[in-house]
């Protein structure tokens, strides 16, 4: 399929990607991020020199309209799935994420989006801006008593994040 990590390597292993880490991503987002190779990107927990974490580990994060032409006609099918207007959602902004089993970027609100996982599973804790204080601790608290939604997310499915909830 065409997010086999060994397929992405061959085809699109020198496409410039943007990467970053858990605290990347909470401190600035993709403004902050690290461009690198994708065949990089994709072999980065066995790097030499760096200590991995499995829940700090990297993520490509780029956003699909940075990527090849040829790479964005192959996510069309997936990019196409989405209606073109909706009440909550203003323009469509699509990025491309691939993370190991764990990764986790810590709870963080923007606004409404929708997520579609076109492979393997994804765990997600979700409660509205109102249940949780600016300060609250990410770990464990959110996880354990903050967050009002909780659900397993499988491949195909797609999931909606209100506008301003807090969700990981």
């Amino acid at each position: 399929g065409i997010l086999d990590k060994n397929r992405l390597a061959s085809v699109y292993g020198q496409v410039e990607v943007r990467t970053g880490n858990r605290e990347t991503l909470i401190d600035n987002g993709i403004t902050n991020s690290k461009p690198m190779a994708l065949e990089k990107a994709l072999q980065l927990p066995q790097s030499e020199g760096e200590e991995m974490h499995l829940e700090c580990g990297t993520i490509v994060f780029s956003p699909v309209n940075e990527l090849p032409d040829s790479f964005q006609n192959e996510m069309r099918p997936f990019t196409n799935s989405f209606p073109d207007s909706s009440p909550s959602i203003q323009t469509k902004k699509f990025t491309l994420t691939l993370a190991s089993e764990g990764f986790g970027i810590g709870m963080h609100k923007h606004q409404a989006a929708m997520f579609m996982l076109l492979r393997g599973r994804k765990k997600w804790y979700m409660s509205s801006s109102e249940d949780v204080e600016e300060d609250s601790q990410t770990h464990p608290g959110f996880y354990r008593e903050k967050s009002s939604h909780k659900c397993i997310q499988k491949e195909g499915e797609v999931l909606f994040v209100p506008n301003m909830w807090y969700h990981e």
